[in-house]
């Protein structure tokens, strides 16, 4: 997602609350070579999860600093929402 001033974000699921937190290119090129920690929008501490876990809800504080809609507010272009995967693999709770 490209922001109003040209930076991009990624969602990245945090191993120790399970949201996606919005992480900017320059926290996450910062944190490169590092030990899987990333600074949110919100100023969590993101341990990234496996890239192969599914998407989880949007943190709100990333969501609001991030101009994105409110987390369970559907979107047009959210492919993520819904999807085959997501009904037939339940989310494991923490």
């Amino acid at each position: 997602m490209r922001r109003g001033d040209g930076s991009r974000l990624m969602w990245l699921t945090c191993a120790v609350d399970g949201a996606d937190h919005a992480v900017s290119d320059a926290a996450f090129l910062a944190a490169q070579g590092g030990d899987g920690r990333f600074e949110a929008l919100c100023r969590a501490t993101v341990w990234a999860s496996s890239l192969a876990a599914p998407p989880a809800g949007r943190c709100t504080s990333c969501a609001d600093v991030a101009d994105e809609p409110a987390p369970g507010a559907a979107r047009a272009d959210d492919r993520r929402g819904g999807s085959l995967w997501s009904r037939l693999v339940p989310r494991a709770s923490a």
